[in-house]
This record gives C-alpha cells, structure tokens and sequence, in this order.
C-alpha cells in the first residue's frame, strides 16, 4: 500500500492482495517478488510470507479514506486475476472502485482469460452488486467523501455498464503475448482499455488492434467519417479500441536491454491512430548514442538477440546499449519525454 509512489503514470497502488506466480517471460525478473522476497521469514513484517499469495482484507478499504481524487494502480504487488484470488474477493475489489467515483482505477493483468470471463460474467455481475450492498450497510462507509458522494454522484452501480473510472490494460511484452492478450482485452466491456508494454522484449505490432470494426461504419474513416467511434462509443455496441500506450525497459538484477526501434515503432503507430503513448523508462540500459559512454556494453539486434559475444545476426540492426542504471538512463526519447495520459470518454 502506499499513499504516493515513484511509478511514472499513476499517483498511488493499493494492494488489496499481495504475491504472484511466474506466467510469461515478462515476469522473468519481476520487480515485486524481488522486493517481497528480501523479507520473507522476517517475523511481523507484511512480507514475512514473501510473494506467497495473500489476501489482504484489511486493505480493502483504503481507497475510501482517500478524499483527494487520485489514479490508483491497483496491486502493484499481484495481479488481481490471479487464479488463486476468489471470485468473490474480486467482487469485493470492484465493488469499492464503484463506491469511489473520485478515483481512477488501472488494473493490470496477464490473465487476460480470467479478466474477460469475469467481467462478461452474469454471475460475477451479482456478485460485485452484492459486495457493494454489504460495503453500503457496513460503517467502514461512513466516511465524509463517500457520504458527500452518495448525495451528489452516482454513486451506486448496477454493473451494467463498465465502471466509469476503472481502466483495465494488459502486459504485453512481445508479439506472442500481444496476440494472446490483446484480443481477450479487446473484448472485455472497460471504460478505457491500455496496454502496458514493459519489459519490452521485442518488437510489437499493433496493427488492427488498436480499431477494431464496427457496424456503423464498417472500420473505415473512424476519424472523421464516424464521431461515435472517434469517441470510442458507438451504438451498436461494436466499438473496440484501445486507448493508451504504455512503454518502458527493464531495470534492476538481470535486466535485459530494449532495441530503441521496439519503442519508437510503438509511439509512431500510437501517433499515427492518435492513441495517448507514455514512454515510461529505458530501464538499465540506454543507448551509446545517447551519450552514455560508461557502463557495460550489450550490443543487441532488432530481434532481441544479445550479439555481444557474437556478431550472428547482429549486422546493421544492432545497436550498443550501455547499462548505466535507470535513474541515469532516464525516460527522453528521441529528445523529449512521452506523457500521454488518455481523457476517459464521457
């Protein structure tokens, strides 16, 4: 839990859960079971368990004693879809993003499966309107925001609709896993839907996905020929986009270098279909040709490939990252840095 963090796009994490296991290469190095781990056995520290999977039901409430509007990641230290996370805790997690329209919520995944499952789910529907309900009758809601809300917002969801401050996103770090989770984002009701690109591994096309064809226009001329779509709402129901970008390096133990093309590609395609794009960090290496001149040397090719020791494939797609550390490396790409945050459509 912390009430301000260092995370570039968001203002505070709220980790109603805690601990995770490994699905995809993106996870190799996870920030989170590094840091959980270094106390594991400590007796009384929150991480006495380190990154076992823990229900944190004390935590639940915590957004609710924040007055001040704020963007909240949410488990910044798990992954909210965790097949080992029940059900109805989940409906308890959304059932206070709904009670807490001054917030905005980013959920993160990589189980992308269970994310749209639940949330097309009738079921889970009532769930979450059972949790709110008990939330309502409980006291812990009786704080001074919440009542002011109750008179002066829509306060209340039926979860008919996606929540209004609640954006879902993906991690996608390479092709393979943009396939695999992008389509099942894409079809899951959200309010705004992003990706989080990091570690970028490799190189991602976005093609089609970031806007997907819809009966009133056909996918054609979303621009100019059909305002609903440029809205990223449309009556037929048929609109799917994505509405953010997200992109950094790896940092900290065993960081892997990110070609500076794989990042470039993804702002020029987000710039050419005018989605928001947030350049996070180069993480521990940054390119030579940025003037970094110390630190050890990875030479890596448009595919990935460390060619440090060998120069197979290397050829003139390789370029010389220096790992001089993520505070020195920065977040300036190309001159300027990348803060795109997307508008919530009304």
């Amino acid at each position: 839990m912390a009430d301000a963090t260092t995370i570039e796009w968001t203002d505070s994490t709220w980790n109603a859960v805690t601990g995770c296991t490994k699905v995809s290469p993106g996870c190799d190095n996870c920030y989170a079971q590094t840091f959980a781990e270094r106390w594991r056995g400590t007796p009384g520290h929150h991480f006495e368990d380190g990154f076992d999977l823990t229900l944190r039901p004390d935590a639940l409430l915590v957004p609710l004693r924040w007055h001040k509007p704020r963007k909240i990641f949410v488990n910044s230290m798990s992954d909210l879809f965790h097949p080992d996370i029940p059900d109805d805790y989940i409906a308890r997690v959304f059932a206070v993003m709904a009670l807490t329209p001054w917030h905005t919520y980013q959920v993160l995944t990589k189980r992308h499966g269970r994310m749209r499952a639940l949330l097309t789910s009738s079921d889970f529907r009532l769930a979450c309107e059972t949790a709110q309900a008990a939330l309502v009758n409980d006291d812990a809601t009786s704080m001074p925001r919440y009542k002011r809300e109750q008179k002066t917002s829509q306060w209340w969801s039926d979860f008919a609709k996606p929540l209004p401050n609640v954006w879902l996103g993906v991690s996608v770090e390479d092709q393979k896993r943009a396939d695999l989770r992008i389509p099942a984002l894409l079809h899951t009701p959200a309010a705004v839907r992003f990706l989080s690109c990091e570690p970028l591994l490799g190189p991602v096309w976005l093609g089609d996905y970031i806007w997907q064809a819809c009966r009133c226009c056909q996918g054609e001329g979303h621009d100019e020929a059909c305002a609903p779509c440029a809205d990223g709402h449309c009556e037929s129901g048929h609109v799917r986009m994505l509405h953010w970008v997200i992109a950094g390096g790896e940092s900290g133990h065993g960081a892997r270098p990110m070609h500076p093309n794989w990042v470039r590609s993804l702002r020029d395609q987000c710039a050419h279909k005018h989605v928001p794009f947030f350049f996070k960090q180069w993480g521990a290496h940054a390119p030579e040709a940025d003037g970094h001149e110390r630190g050890a040397v990875a030479l890596v090719d448009a595919q990935g490939h460390d060619c440090t020791r060998s120069h197979t494939g290397a050829a003139h797609t390789a370029v010389r990252m220096r790992r001089v550390g993520k505070k020195t490396a920065g977040r300036v790409l190309d001159g300027r840095p990348h803060d795109a945050i997307p508008t919530p459509p009304l």
